[in-house]
């Protein structure tokens, strides 16, 4: 019994350990996005069975081999852990559309220019007219009907105001400025977010054009990789927007 649990405390937290690594190797280049995404899918089920199994062997360990408990028990709680990774990802996948560009603005959406050039699958122009994968609508069609709060903004300050401000969220929001200048009708930040698991990169651009002695501020956010970003491009504009509504 006393190797029963011993190796089913080794299995639990080998299965842990496989789910945990998919994002840092995807971020330091062992294997690419895809591999790591699919690790996680391959290894969800095994861990989820060696979670429940590693917690029986916990309670059997307490009356026939006491001293394997405290691995038992940490076995059952790292692979508990890690088989909530891909379940929390399934409903994130279902409660999201396959799109991976939201923006306030889809007649003139604020465009990628300093990271245009720079690696990435997906390409920098807005293709909202194309159609939505797993889906009869097209992306902006999509993006609406999912997230129909994401909307320009006004902001009651002056244009340098406005980006003085939006410098600071984007430093709050630990984003990278790849560009921050003037424009025909008014002003332009380019930054990025990298996600801390994986290390996946997404655009983001803030357009500010003036609007009297206000400012107009549009976003938009897009993923270099990846077909759904399981709805983290749209939380990230809700978040910026959140933020420099609460500064102004």
């Amino acid at each position: 019994m006393r190797l029963v649990v011993l190796l089913v405390a080794i299995a639990a937290i080998a299965l842990a350990v496989g789910i945990a690594a998919a994002g840092p190797g995807t971020r330091y280049g062992f294997w690419d996005y895809g591999f790591g995404l699919g690790l996680i899918r391959q290894l969800a089920l095994p861990t989820i069975i060696a979670s429940g199994a590693a917690m029986a062997a916990f309670l059997a360990s307490l009356f026939i081999a006491r001293g394997l408990a405290p691995l038992a028990l940490f076995a059952a709680v790292i692979a508990g852990a890690a088989a909530f990774v891909p379940i929390q990802m399934k409903k994130l996948v279902d409660a999201n559309p396959f799109i991976h560009d939201i923006t306030t603005d889809f007649a003139d959406p604020p465009q990628i220019a300093a990271a245009a050039a720079l690696e990435r699958k997906n390409p920098p122009e807005y293709v909202g007219a194309e159609i939505a994968p797993r889906s009869n609508l097209t992306i902006a069609e999509a993006q609406q009907e999912a997230f129909p709060d994401i909307q320009p903004l006004t902001v009651d300050a002056s244009l340098d105001e406005t980006a003085e401000i939006v410098r600071g969220v984007l430093k709050s929001m630990n984003m990278e400025i790849l560009d921050d200048g003037p424009t025909e009708l008014g002003w332009r930040i380019e930054a990025a977010s990298t996600s801390l698991w994986f290390g996946f990169v997404d655009d983001f651009i803030v357009r500010l054009r003036p609007d009297g002695a206000r400012t107009r501020v549009d976003v938009r956010s897009k993923s270099r990789v990846g077909v759904s970003d399981l709805g983290a491009n749209a939380k990230r504009v809700r978040t910026f927007t959140d933020r420099l509504e609460k500064e102004s």
